[in-house]
């Protein structure tokens, strides 16, 4: 139990005496990422260096995975056009590959392999991917006016008497900080989920070996959270970025 969460981190430049920020940079994390991001080319080199009219299994993988996140935006972003809406496809899909290679990424038999989600730093990033593509989204639909004035609230568009709209004016001060924490907070939730996922995972399995002193050994629990719980952590995680996005665009 004393290597769950054990960290090895740079803390100064190598072979120089200056200090990284905000606690140093930790070392597994960035292999780990830089190992996901090469398996994730290659295998997408090997899936589409013959393109096929018949698809071999490589690229009806790929299609089978492009086709069917394609499919969910389409029926969430029902009210944009079918050009536009293939926009998003690239970051859904992308997000979803990535973390669950990422949550996967201990089947490969090699040392110091770890899951760079086992890091908050790395679902924090990805969480400010996904929630900060969204308030670029909602900013290039409705204009930066448009988008201060749906902060602003329900109320702040009050047509009517002068009281009624002065009371709807003075509304934004509340509407308008809830929003901000509604956006912070989506932050920490979408990455903290993440993070708490995985390492809950980890530490089911850490204490189900340390009971029965590593002599059985939980193949199922092992196998269910590096195949079935890496996908499914992938899948939320890219259908709540679809979900703010499409949030993002439709107006209030």
């Amino acid at each position: 139990m004393e290597e769950l969460g054990e960290i090895y981190a740079w803390h100064y430049i190598p072979f120089t005496d200056m200090a990284i920020p905000l606690g140093g940079i930790n070392v597994f994390t960035v292999m780990n990422t830089l190992i996901v991001m090469g398996v994730l080319w290659a295998a997408l080199l090997l899936a589409v260096r013959k393109v096929a009219w018949i698809p071999g299994r490589g690229q009806l993988v790929l299609e089978l995975i492009l086709t069917g996140f394609q499919s969910l935006i389409d029926s969430t972003m029902f009210f944009e056009p079918p050009a536009k809406r293939r926009y998003f496809l690239p970051l859904i899909a992308g997000l979803f590959v990535y973390i669950a290679v990422s949550n996967a990424i201990l089947i490969i038999p090699l040392p110091h392999i770890e899951k760079p989600t086992s890091d908050l730093n790395d679902t924090l990033a990805l969480g400010l991917i996904s929630v900060g593509f969204a308030t670029y989204c909602g900013l290039r639909a409705k204009g930066l006016l448009g988008y201060l004035k749906e902060m602003c609230g329900p109320m702040f568009h009050t047509h009517g008497s002068f009281g009624a709209v002065l009371a709807g004016k003075l509304s934004a001060l509340f509407f308008f900080p809830l929003r901000i924490s509604e956006d912070l907070s989506r932050l920490i939730s979408i990455s903290c989920r993440l993070f708490g996922n995985i390492m809950g995972g980890a530490i089911v399995i850490m204490v189900v070996s340390t009971l029965t002193y590593y002599i059985f050994l939980p193949q199922f629990l092992y196998g269910f959270f590096l195949v079935f719980e890496a996908a499914l952590q992938a899948f939320v995680f890219s259908m709540l970025t679809l979900m703010y996005i499409t949030g993002a665009l439709q107006e209030e």
